[in-house]
């Protein structure tokens, strides 16, 4: 008699954790045509093709990051498509590339991919993505419908970089939200910063529309007040606004910033500037050779197919050999910061801060995972809610119904944690390893679209997928 394979893939001997569906025990997983086909106590091994024992082991819904970094919109002495390998060593298997270029994005999956599913945004910066300082409305929008044309989900606001004035910066909030484009913003207009200054702008900028306000963690770091009592009132505008934003935020100390300088040696950008103020460098050329130097700043360079920082001589060599227009990275997310907005509630138990994001990918601070499983053994979060941060409501932000959750018929995309080490030793998309023992293994990648972007997509030759962004949190309220 003949017994008839029932799975293409069995993950088993897990314990597997699914929220969703009040699942928390030692299962196994079948997976069949890339979806999840059945989760059970046992499945017999002769109904399994490829059987993978992950005995000791967590297994989760594929982390979802909603902030990460895989293209650029402009030169970059780093080429970000290594974050595409990074990402998915971390243990992530979806990312939004959040302010790039999708264009961009998708040469780098091409040339670099490891087999995430990626939808991309486009950051704005005048001159070179948009063409006036302060793009007017009908700019904005045909902006916005080239972006999506090219395969992108929207836009995001660069304020600690590129900063417009509140006017337009409501503008492009506008222009996105009428053609239920993404729209996400790194705070801060020419009247604020790229800090607590910024993020109390954001509500009136906002008007009656919906935005991704993006890395809370980055207003809360002491600039203007404590940073406690800077998270304290962050957590009361993000209240304020919780039916018109979606947030997500870091985990990681280090942050990321580019060390350009002008022709006076003065450092251009804002949260660069705010970097060397926090502990006491001159905003200028000296005070960034200085910090690179005393191993304070770092700068980031690409060694054997992956992103790394450096410090001291060799970080001001490579800051130099970029005439300034160099990524650096600072210590500048306070650990309490980080610690209160992970895990910040609601009366009703649910997370004041929507997702834990990495803002990492080309940036080497993928530790989304491991810091969660840190909060989960401290006895901050329960297993169940490091689930609904790092994979469930992710799924839900981005319109990923297929996502986040280990329902018959889900996309097959698996996490596997190792517990003693709390990082990602496995990964799956669509039930086909991608990651194994911490290192990438997979190839290219599945881009996520909107429909206008399907052509765009299709011409490239990669699978692809088209999202309905009706049926993501930013929208899926909108009246």
């Amino acid at each position: 008699m003949t017994i008839h394979q029932h799975f293409d893939t069995v993950l088993i001997n897990g314990r597997v954790v699914d929220p969703t569906n009040n699942i928390d025990g030692k299962f196994d997983v079948g997976i069949r045509l890339g979806k999840i086909a059945s989760v059970a106590e046992r499945i017999p091994p002769e109904q399994a093709g490829d059987i993978i024992d992950v005995t000791g082991q967590i297994v989760i819904p594929g982390h979802i990051d909603t902030h990460a970094h895989l293209s650029s919109p402009f030169n970059s002495n780093v080429d970000r498509a290594y974050g595409h390998a990074m990402l998915v060593e971390s243990g992530t298997t979806t990312a939004l590339d959040l302010a790039g270029d999708p264009t961009a994005m998708v040469q780098g999956m091409i040339k670099r991919g490891a087999g995430l599913n990626v939808a991309s945004l486009m950051g704005l910066v005048p001159h070179e993505t948009v063409p006036e300082d302060d793009p007017r409305p009908a700019v904005l929008r045909d902006a916005v419908a080239d972006v999506k044309r090219r395969g992108g989900f929207g836009v995001k606001m660069l304020g600690g970089y590129h900063p417009f004035t509140p006017e337009s910066s409501a503008d492009v909030v506008a222009a996105a939200n009428e053609q239920l484009a993404w729209v996400a913003f790194h705070v801060g207009t020419k009247d604020s910063g790229s800090d607590m200054t910024g993020l109390r702008e954001v509500p009136e900028i906002t008007g009656n529309g919906r935005l991704h306000v993006a890395h809370i963690n980055s207003y809360t770091r002491g600039m203007i007040e404590e940073p406690h009592e800077e998270v304290q009132e962050a957590l009361g505008l993000i209240e304020n606004m919780r039916s018109q934003w979606i947030t997500e935020a870091y985990l990681a100390q280090a942050n990321g910033t580019n060390g350009l300088c002008d022709e006076n040696g003065d450092v251009v950008y804002n949260v660069a500037q705010n970097c060397l103020k926090a502990r006491g460098y001159p905003t200028t050329d000296e005070g960034i050779r200085e910090s690179l130097m005393d191993g304070y700043g770092s700068a980031l360079i690409e060694r054997g197919g992956r992103v790394i920082m450096v410090t001291g001589k060799e970080a001001v060599e490579i800051w130099e050999s970029a005439s300034t227009d160099a990524s650096l990275s600072y210590p500048v997310n306070p650990p309490t910061s980080a610690f209160s907005l992970a895990t910040a509630r609601y009366e009703d138990g649910t997370f004041r801060i929507d997702a834990i994001s990495t803002d990492g990918g080309s940036l080497p601070r993928n530790v989304a995972i491991e810091r969660t499983m840190a909060l989960v053994e401290f006895g901050a979060l329960s297993m169940d809610e490091a689930v609904i941060k790092l994979s469930y409501t992710p799924s839900r932000m981005l319109g990923l119904l297929n996502k986040g959750h280990f329902t018959e018929g889900a996309d097959a995309d698996v996490t596997v944690i190792n517990p003693s080490s709390g990082k990602a030793s496995m990964s799956l998309v669509a039930g086909e390893l991608i990651m194994l023992n911490r290192r990438a293994i997979g190839k290219g990648g599945t881009w996520l679209v909107l429909d206008e972007g399907k052509d765009s997509a299709a011409a490239t030759g990669l699978p692809y997928e088209v999202i309905n962004l009706e049926n993501s949190k930013l929208y899926a309220s909108w009246s």
